[in-house]
Order: structure tokens, then sequence, then C-alpha cells
């Protein structure tokens, strides 16, 4: 098949240096020298060999010119993030007001007098935007959720279709020596993180009280609530209890006490063998999670979460004991 010259020469080889190459990967805005590799065009008469300097080099063929460019120093774009400035500067005032307010109006203290503090309501549609939906559908899978007002815009509709459906890259295999893996459908509703000056994450405490509360009203399934501490050094546990909802019109008000939560690695999903106590004050967010292996539509209807004090309850430890721990180590 013939090819179709191009200029003087019918073909040409493109040479990239390694310096090309790295100003290519940083998109074209390094200000360092580019060096321009130009090959000797194979096949072609020496007329064509590139200029330096305004005189040809009588090269051989096959070799290559190299050629220093002028620097060109471009001016860096800098954009300002007006809205994140703008969040920087509420906290900056909430924090200096609250230094200088008594007691009871200080919010962080305030708390401290109350038997209740609710933490997330919806009573307006702008509630909606601290908090996200996430399904298996980011890594191939066929569930999806939305999170829309209630009927009476009053409260949270979290709802979907949880799929059973492997994805592409997760079918098992047609060989009976290989393992076949379960695999569950998963979508989670989740808050959103607090962002303070200069979009620093700020923790939300649970400091003076011992119990969540929830008003809710769902479909019959089984849900996780949880909450995720940050405990350090890049390791995120978080605490889960199950809701097991009823169903039908009415609502639900459970409380759950803190020591009622199990412990478990946020990333692997396996509870801790060796339960520990929570992160008081370092809690990051609330999850509701469902993935109880059920295919079908889903709805959970949200009213409130509160922190409530209750004095029938313990204020510290976890009820999830130890197994290791020497219990009759004393006997004897």
């Amino acid at each position: 098949m013939a090819t179709t010259a191009v200029g003087p020469c019918h073909s040409r080889l493109t040479v990239m240096t390694p310096v090309i190459r790295r100003w290519l990967a940083y998109g074209g805005k390094d200000s360092r020298p580019l060096l321009k590799a130009v090959a000797t065009p194979i096949n072609c008469p020496r007329r064509c060999l590139p200029k330096v300097g305004g005189t040809r080099h009588q090269e051989t063929e096959n070799q290559m010119v190299v050629q220093q460019e002028e620097v060109i120093y471009r001016p860096r774009q800098v954009r300002m993030d007006w809205l994140g400035m703008k969040r920087s500067w509420k906290y900056v005032l909430k924090t200096v007001r609250s230094m200088f307010s008594s007691v009871k109006e200080n919010e962080s203290t305030a708390r401290l007098f109350k038997k209740d503090h609710v933490m997330y309501y919806f009573r307006n549609p702008d509630d909606l935007s601290y908090w996200y939906v996430m399904t298996d559908e980011d890594y191939g899978g066929h569930s999806w959720a939305e999170l829309r007002q209630g009927l009476n815009e009053m409260t949270a509709m979290f709802r979907g279709y949880l799929s059973e459906k492997r994805p592409q890259d997760l079918l098992p295999t047609t060989d009976p020596l290989q393992p076949h893996p379960p695999y569950h459908g998963m979508v989670y509703l989740e808050t959103r993180p607090f962002l303070t000056i200069l979009d620093k994450r700020e923790y939300m405490s649970l400091t003076g009280f011992n119990a969540v509360k929830l008003r809710l009203r769902g479909d019959g399934r089984k849900y996780d609530f949880e909450m995720v501490c940050d405990c350090g050094f890049e390791k995120r546990i978080a605490y889960v209890v199950p809701i097991y909802t009823r169903g039908g019109p009415l609502w639900q008000e459970i409380e759950i006490p803190y020591v009622k939560f199990m412990a478990k690695m946020e990333d692997g999903g396996y509870l801790l063998v060796r339960q520990r106590g929570m992160g008081y004050a370092m809690l990051e967010n609330f999850r509701f999670k469902l993935q109880d292996g059920i295919e079908g539509p889903f709805q959970l209807e949200i009213d409130y979460i509160a922190l409530i004090q209750n004095s029938t309850f313990p204020d510290e430890g976890t009820d999830n004991k130890d197994p290791w721990e020497p219990i009759n180590a004393t006997i004897g």
C-alpha cells in the first residue's frame, strides 16, 4: 500500500527525549528549558536536514540534531476558593464569639446542661446537603440509591434498589477447585465531614452524653448504624450496631447506649477480637448501611439523630468482653 508523502520527506521518525516526556507529564506547564529532539528524516536528500544557527549540518542519516529553545516563563494561574474562604471566616467568627460568651451560651459547654442534643434533622431542603449516598455501582455493582425529602418535607427519605448481581470482574469461575467468595450488594448513607478554616476537618464530639437516639421508619429490613472514629496513624475504626426496622406506617424511637456499639476496622470490615472503647471526641461521621443479602427495593425514612443522657446506661466502656482477658487468673 502506498504512503502519502508529507513535504519533501517520505517518512519521519519522531524521537522523544526523557526531558520532553517529563515536560508533557507536567501538562506542558514546566518552566524549565525544553530540549526539542528532531530526528533526521529517513531516505530523504541532505537538503532536508534541519538548520541550526542558520547553517545546514551535513550529518549522516538517522542522526539526531538537538536544538535548545528559549525559556518561556508562564504566569501561574491561582484560583481563589471563595466558598472555602467564606466557610473559614464563619468558623473564625464563631470561635471568637465562643471565647467571649458565657458558659451557657457557648455551644461546646452549653450541651453539658442539657439532657439531649439534636445532631441532625431534616426540616429544610438544605439539610440534605450534609449527607451523600454511596452504592456498589462505583466498583461495578448494580445497586442504586437516592436521598430526597419525605412526603411531608420534614424528613429524609433514603430509598433505592439493592442488587445481588455480581460485578463483571467478580463473576464465579467454572473451575471447581477455585474458591467462590460470597458477594452481597451494598448501599449506605453517610454524613459529609465538617470543614473549618482552610478546609481542615473538624471532629464531632459525643462527650456529655451516653446514648444515641434515632427516630426513623423503615421497611422491615436490617440496617447497620455506624459511627466512624479517627484513632490516628491513618487508622479508622467503625462502631456498628444493627437496627431492625418494623415496617409499616409507625415511627420507631431507638435509644442505643455507647457501650453497645461493636468496634470493627473501617476498611476491612471485620470485627475486632479485642474490643476497645469509643473515642468520644474523635467522631468523623454517621452512616446508615444496608447489606443484608436480600435483593429488592428498600426505603428508610429518618426524622432526626440526637444524643441523650440516660442514667440507666453506663457512661463508658463496652459490653463486648475481651475473650483473651484472664477472668479466672486470680482464682486458685
